[in-house]
């Protein structure tokens, strides 16, 4: 009935606005849910009061007016009942229409490009598309009246089951939602809980930095603190352009301050702390933002700033050590924990255990582990081999890849950094160095493969490491099983320490049965990545599940037969 579809109608918008604006002016300065949404109740934005009022215009008109009127047809023998509107009240539908899509569908799109992960981003556009298609179809249905009889109604079912199933498309990934439910929720855990102990927060957005910048600012000056923003040079104007645009450093912030100060100015003048004792009072809120500088000088200014006794407080406060976890380089987190070692850490890149909460384990599961990952060459298993660096990276561990030069491996992680890209190549006939993280190595070389790998290991010796192989196919397929199974034995035992960790990558479609079974006699753990998705086949300590048949790994000869071509 007309009536209640209005209402039905006009609850749907409202609460799609909500949730746009809602999320767009959530403020983080509080942890308390229930307090922002007092705020954003108390204090709405201009443009969702505007929607909000169409919205009512347009319910009460229905209500009052009652613009519709119940016609009877007959299709074929068969009656039909539908209802016909007024020509205004399709006009007006046709303008709250337009205010819906222009302001919180558009706002909500507007955000994803805020948004730096591209799932995220990618999601957030399509719930946006979703949403306006709703209500395109919504005036349609409206419009339309007995137009199209029988089959508009099975349209528009069909319609709505389709966007339904889109928006579930859309947050089949928990990316999305984990950013709205508890990237707010992080940012409070790094400024509010327990804040006489050093915290370290991992960020890979701007979006995600803004947050923590805002939030820690608030919080200092609510609490009757000063603040210190130490950041990278290039990196002052974001931060003025980020308080700038909170109201955060105008004069009516009482007798507090904020400072933002040049990282590299203080630590030259080797004035950091001597000028604190006479320009800073008793408590102080400091901010420390590594961003992605090199691991010498962070040594120096984590060396500098933990200075002990350097500057006389009434009590200690704790810093935020602030670091981009994808261009930070390796080593700098283990720094940071070294000189705080009680120190929290926060991670809102939620990259710790990217890789691992694949497979329903977490990073500690995969340290000093091999393992072998099946795939199938034309699934997205190079976003997991993404992952497995992610997690790596922003653990503040190294990574290497070696891969053959022009491989999907490969175009994944040319323009990466903090990478070493090992890559095997026709162009060379001895080993490249083409820069200070990509070397080149001569194609079917195994000898210097296994050379890479020993002076990679010694050169972090006591540095955890994570190794991805992405050759032994190649090399089974051209130099035969036998010189193939020796050199990847040899890497497996090479590798055997509970710092490295090694991804060994093998498409399992390419080889028979039992040169994979015996392959997968060197590892106690094995993953598989196909169309149907990740799937542990063992794990270290135990068998987990199998969906496939193993056969005996006896007699597994360097024959063209073993190979299946």
């Amino acid at each position: 009935m007309p009536p209640i579809d209005t209402a039905l109608i006009a609850i749907m918008a409202s609460s799609i606005g909500i949730a746009s604006y809602l999320l767009r002016n959530g403020d983080e300065t509080d942890p308390r849910r229930i307090w922002r949404l007092r705020r954003f109740v108390s204090q709405p934005p201009l443009p969702f009061l505007i929607f909000l009022a169409a919205v009512g215009i347009w319910t009460a008109a229905g209500f009052i007016f009652s613009p519709w009127s119940l016609n009877r047809t007959e299709l074929g023998g068969v009656p039909y009942y539908f209802y016909s509107y007024q020509i205004w009240y399709i006009v007006a539908s046709a303008l709250l229409l337009v205010c819906f899509v222009s302001l919180p569908v558009l706002s909500f799109y507007h955000q994803s490009k805020t948004v730096q992960d591209k799932k995220a981003s990618l999601s957030m556009k399509i719930i946006s598309v979703s949403w306006a298609s709703f209500g395109v179809l919504t005036l349609f249905q409206i419009a339309a009246g007995g137009l199209f009889l029988p089959i508009s109604e099975s349209i528009g079912s069909v319609a709505d089951s389709l966007l339904f199933m889109l928006i579930a498309f859309a947050l089949r990934e928990p990316t999305i939602l984990g950013r709205i439910v508890t990237s707010g929720e992080t940012v409070s855990q790094a400024v509010y809980s327990n804040p006489s102990i050093d915290t370290i927060v991992l960020y890979n957005t701007e979006s995600d930095r803004r947050s923590l910048v805002e939030t820690f600012v608030k919080d200092g000056l609510a609490t009757g603190q000063d603040v210190v923003c130490q950041v990278t040079k290039a990196e002052v104007p974001f931060y003025r352009a980020i308080l700038k645009g909170s109201g955060l450093m105008d004069s009516s912030l009482g007798a507090h301050s904020v400072t933002i100060q040049p990282i590299e100015t203080t630590i030259a003048s080797k004035a950091i702390h001597s000028s604190q004792t006479v320009l800073v009072p008793s408590e102080r809120r400091e901010l420390v933002d590594l961003d992605e500088l090199d691991l010498d000088h962070c040594r120096n200014i984590i060396g500098t700033i933990t200075i002990p006794g350097s500057v006389p407080r009434t009590k200690h406060v704790g810093r935020i050590w602030a670091l981009n976890v994808e261009g930070a380089h390796a080593g700098i987190l283990d720094l940071l924990q070294e000189a705080n070692p009680t120190a929290r850490v926060i991670d809102l890149a939620m990259q710790q255990d990217a890789f691992s909460s694949v497979f329903n384990m977490k990073h500690q599961d995969i340290l000093g582990n091999r393992l072998l990952l099946e795939y199938e060459p034309t699934s997205d298993y190079e976003e997991v081999v993404q992952k497995f660096v992610r997690e790596f990276q922003a653990n503040g561990e190294s990574v290497a890849i070696f891969t053959s030069a022009g491989s999907p491996i490969y175009r994944q992680f040319r323009d990466q950094r903090n990478i070493s890209l090992f890559s095997f190549s026709t162009k060379t006939s001895s080993p490249a160095r083409l820069s200070d993280e990509q070397v080149l190595l001569p194609e079917r070389d195994t000898s210097l493969l296994l050379d890479a790998v020993d002076k990679l290991l010694q050169a972090l010796s006591k540095k955890r490491i994570g190794i991805v192989f992405d050759v032994f196919t190649d090399v089974i397929l051209s130099q035969g099983f036998e010189r193939a199974y020796g050199v990847l034995s040899s890497v497996v035992e090479m590798t055997e320490s509970e710092v490295a960790s090694i991804l060994v990558l093998i498409n399992y479609g390419a080889l028979e049965p039992r040169v994979l079974g015996a392959v997968q006699g060197l590892f106690r753990s094995q993953l598989r990545f196909n169309f149907d998705g990740p799937k542990v086949i063992k794990l270290q300590g135990g068998r987990q599940a199998s969906s496939y048949d193993e056969e005996p790994l006896t007699r597994v000869q360097e024959s063209s037969g073993a190979i299946r071509t």
